[in-house]
Formats: C-alpha cells, sequence, structure tokens
C-alpha cells in the first residue's frame, strides 16, 4: 500500500531504494491496524497473509518486523 493520499510514483520517489524507513511517510495507524487485524483473524480460526511494501514506509521487511514485534512482543535473540 502507498501512503493514504499519496500516489504510486511520489511515495516510490520518496522511498527509494527502500533501504530505511522514511520519516512521516508511514501512518502509525496502519500497523495498529493490521495487528489487529491479524488478531481478530486469527481468533476466528482463518490464516491470515499479509502482503507488506516498500512503498507503505520505505523498508518492507523493517516493515513487518515492527508488526512481529507487536503481536509476539518478545525480543528474540539471534541463533549463536
Amino acid at each position: 500500500m502507498s501512503p493514504l493520499r499519496v500516489g504510486y510514483e511520489d511515495s516510490y520517489a520518496k522511498a527509494f531504494p527502500f533501504d530505511k524507513m522514511i520519516d512521516g511517510m508511514m501512518n502509525p495507524a496502519m500497523v495498529e491496524d493490521t495487528v489487529r487485524l491479524i488478531r481478530d483473524t486469527i481468533e476466528l480460526g482463518i490464516k491470515v497473509v499479509v502482503i507488506i511494501n516498500n512503498r507503505a514506509g520505505g523498508n518492507a521487511p523493517l516493515i513487518a518486523q515492527e508488526i512481529a514485534e507487536r503481536l509476539h512482543p518478545v525480543t528474540l535473540s539471534p541463533p549463536k
């Protein structure tokens, strides 16, 4: 998803090269809403698939990490 009221070309240009989060690009409510929808759907016994786009905030893996941390707020150490 692109940020609300921001066109594809503008959000792409702002986020490129998609290697970090861009301040002010992602609405924090997007993460909160996604976490709520995931939890509600899982409680109903429905399988959930979430697709995250770099244009939502600049870096999809970092957005996914934020969602995952809110779903399961435990700090995990990398394997040794």
